[in-house]
């Protein structure tokens, strides 16, 4: 590696010198470079030492094989980056633990991506922390709004304050960066409301086609995502489910379809009883095939948080 030449051949240089070593041919070629290091073998505790603090202090860019001595550039968008990021919180859970606890979009940064997002927190459910990364509810919305593309579940669409879908992508950073519980809220067109929780919820990336996997579930409203375990996302154009057919074209959705589903959360909005089975916001365990909820709302944050 570039910096790795480089680093070598600078202490090298350095140790020779000392030495009263003139040398003005050091690091010319690999050859020679391996000659110096077995030169050096007594000094290799110290070595470390000062590559460790000389690491520490590297700012230049990546160079070429033929630049090789050259620390001098910084990279000052990198180090703005740096900044920003540890600047922000990676999730609800941090922005609740900086005594924030009042609901509301906050900009956040996961480890696993390359810029700042907005996000809902809930502060309140359970003790607060958790980034909501889905949302129905009857906000005047086409019923189809989630019948949406690969693309489209993949960036996010809706709105924070309203109906939404966060994005595959920004799921995946926020369950790899922590263990994460799922607690899905439910509520039905009477009012009742039930809801589950699994823990150890993850989300893996699009080469995985964002397969889900999760624990343990508890709860009052049955398991109605057992069937969706390990199974990798389907959309209207992009056909992952075990089904002969596309789930999500016949179940007018997105999700972890399986063949096909008994939660179908990204369904139409129906409200209420329908005539068609599975194509509402269907929660079988709870309310069958042919009863469209209400509202749900899924929320993610670190196990053990509370």
């Amino acid at each position: 590696m570039c910096y790795t030449i480089q680093l070598l051949c600078s202490l090298s240089l350095f140790f020779l010198t000392q030495a009263n070593v003139h040398h003005h041919t050091a690091c010319s070629t690999v050859g020679s470079l391996e000659g110096i290091i077995d030169s050096l073998s007594s000094t290799v505790e110290e070595l470390t030492d000062l590559a460790k603090q000389r690491i520490a202090k590297l700012e230049g860019p990546i160079c070429s094989e033929h630049d090789v001595f050259h620390f001098t550039t910084p990279i000052s968008t990198n180090a703005t980056q740096i900044k920003k990021r540890t600047s922000l919180p990676e999730d609800c859970t941090s922005i609740y633990q900086q005594v924030n606890q009042t609901n509301g979009i906050y900009k956040i940064w996961p480890h696993f991506l390359n810029h700042p997002i907005s996000v809902y927190c809930d502060m309140e459910t359970l003790g607060g922390g958790w980034t909501v990364i889905q949302r129905r509810g009857d906000f005047g919305n086409p019923v189809e709004n989630f019948y949406q593309t690969w693309t489209a579940y993949k960036t996010g669409f809706g709105n924070l304050t309203r109906e939404f879908w966060l994005g595959n992508d920004i799921i995946f950073a926020l369950t790899n960066q922590n263990n994460m519980v799922l607690r899905i809220d439910l509520e039905d067109m009477e009012g009742d409301q039930r809801y589950a929780e699994y823990d150890e919820f993850l989300v893996q990336s699009e080469m995985e086609l964002y397969k889900m996997s999760y624990k343990t579930y508890r709860g009052d409203a049955g398991d109605s995502l057992s069937t969706h375990n390990n199974m990798m996302f389907t959309t209207r154009d992009r056909d992952n489910d075990k089904w002969e057919q596309n789930c999500a074209t016949t179940y007018k959705g997105g999700w972890w379809y399986n063949k096909c589903h008994h939660s179908n959360l990204n369904g139409l909005y129906l409200g209420g009883s329908h005539e068609e089975s599975a194509v509402g916001i269907n929660w079988y365990h709870w309310k069958g095939h042919k009863y469209s909820l209400k509202r749900s709302e899924m929320k993610i944050r670190p196990v053990g948080f509370v």
